[in-house]
């Protein structure tokens, strides 16, 4: 077996003198390179920026509007003012709602209860009719 060596194979420069695989393939991989990078860095910078802005609550987010004017801001105040209270009033209707929704529950659970009541009861008073019938019918007989 003939032994070979980077020389004999030509490796990675002979690959890259190649004229229609090695050159245009590394300028193609560079460009892509020197192009997508900085793309994805600007994407998660800007998405990074947006969610610190977010995170440093409402004042932050007031002053960051506040370029657009002091009546732009306060306006903006009143309505998310506003729609706080839509949602403590939302959130206490809620409340209510599921209190009335445990109190029809328990109701539910004491009509069941009460009907399991009924139907043993029937049952007894049908068995009770039915020996009542069978006695009577003897009776006759006798």
């Amino acid at each position: 077996m003939p032994i070979t060596n980077a020389s004999n194979n030509g490796g990675f420069l002979s690959w890259l003198r190649h004229p229609q695989r090695g050159l245009p393939y590394l300028i193609f991989s560079i460009v892509a390179v020197l192009i997508i990078i900085p793309l994805l860095a600007h994407y998660y910078i800007s998405a990074f920026d947006d969610v610190v802005a977010s995170g440093y609550g409402h004042r932050s987010r007031l002053e960051r509007t506040g370029r657009f004017g002091s009546a732009k801001s306060l306006e903006l105040k009143s309505q998310v003012d506003e729609l706080r209270a839509i949602k403590a009033s939302v959130s206490n209707e809620l409340l209510e709602l599921e209190k009335k929704r445990q109190s029809m529950l328990t109701e539910i659970t004491g009509y069941t209860s009460a009907i399991d009541e009924l139907k043993q009861s029937y049952r007894q008073t049908s068995e009770e009719l039915g020996r009542l019938k069978a006695s009577l019918t003897s009776l006759q007989v006798y």
